[in-house]
């Protein structure tokens, strides 16, 4: 690939949206693992196997002493997969919710709800195996089901009768598409097929319901972790594309040439109209909307 081509590609990924820079972190991760893969079976490396497979070293553990030997693997499970089933489904998840949640939220939780979420599921994954005796303690967890369910908890929680239209079944509000997810997972782990997948999904569910009530109440418990990510990106490159990526795009007072009196004008003008379609969309469902006001409502609640 050239240099042009490179720059082109970066370029394109950063003037994306959060759900596409997901889902393109995801499938890029992806395409590296199964890539390696290949190469290890055609050179029959079978002794480097265990860097892409359970033990991938993006795959993170249940085992202590094998966690503080990869820590980053706390994050970097959360975008890693191996089979394209998997992998398939869980960005069609995304795809669908991820819309949701940015349409109703923001780019910037979408972003902070995935990291938490991932993070909080690989914590009841990992203390549910290390005390409860008939969980194996050895163990890997990988894929971004955890990530992906504390949005679709989330979304469901903060806005539960916004209705999906499923293939053949027609709509449904999501708090009733959410329980099935939590449900399944929780009649799943008695099989001990995929224990720790189903117990990190939990993990995320729960962190999902807990962001939704609190945003209900106004209350963002989010906020300072993603305050720790501006910081973050902020050092590793000032003002860069780094930082773009959990940047608040909206409008700030330092940003703006307008009096207060005219941009708390606008300010409530603007979140009258949302308001407004929001109410639309709880009476007939966001295909009820004109493209005008998705627009509208994608464009002020970033």
């Amino acid at each position: 690939m050239s240099q042009s081509n490179l720059s082109n590609l970066t370029a394109g990924f950063f003037k994306s949206d959060m759900l596409r820079r997901l889902i393109y972190i995801n499938l890029g991760v992806f395409l590296l693992i199964n890539i390696y893969l290949l190469v290890v079976s055609l050179f029959d490396l079978n002794s480097w196997i265990q860097f892409a497979g359970e033990d991938l070293f993006f795959a993170s553990t249940s085992r202590f002493s094998k966690l503080i030997m990869r820590p980053w693997s706390v994050v970097t499970y959360m975008f890693a997969h191996i089979g394209f089933w998997h992998i398939l489904g869980n960005m069609i998840v995304l795809y669908v919710f991820g819309q949701i949640f940015q349409g109703f939220v923001s780019q910037r939780k979408l972003l902070s709800t995935y990291l938490l979420g991932g993070f909080a599921g690989f914590v009841l994954y990992f203390i549910s195996f290390n005390l409860i005796e008939k969980l194996p303690i050895d163990s890997s967890i990988i894929g971004a089901s955890a990530a992906i369910m504390a949005i679709v908890v989330g979304i469901s929680t903060y806005t539960p009768n916004y209705k999906l239209n499923l293939l053949l079944i027609g709509p449904i509000k999501l708090q009733y598409i959410a329980m099935f997810y939590v449900v399944f997972d929780l009649v799943s782990i008695k099989e001990f097929n995929n224990t720790g997948g189903h117990i990190g999904h939990l993990g995320g569910a729960l962190y999902g319901f807990i962001w939704g009530m609190q945003m209900r109440k106004g209350i963002d418990i989010s906020q300072g972790f993603e305050n720790f990510l501006d910081r973050f990106f902020t050092w590793i490159k000032p003002g860069g594309a780094a930082f773009r990526i959990i940047r608040n795009d909206k409008d700030t007072r330092s940003s703006r040439t307008k009096s207060d009196e005219e941009f708390n004008a606008d300010k409530k003008k603007n979140q009258d109209r949302v308001d407004a379609i929001l109410d639309k969309i709880s009476k007939g469902g966001y295909d009820s909307l004109t493209s005008q006001e998705k627009d509208f409502l994608f464009r002020h609640s970033k």
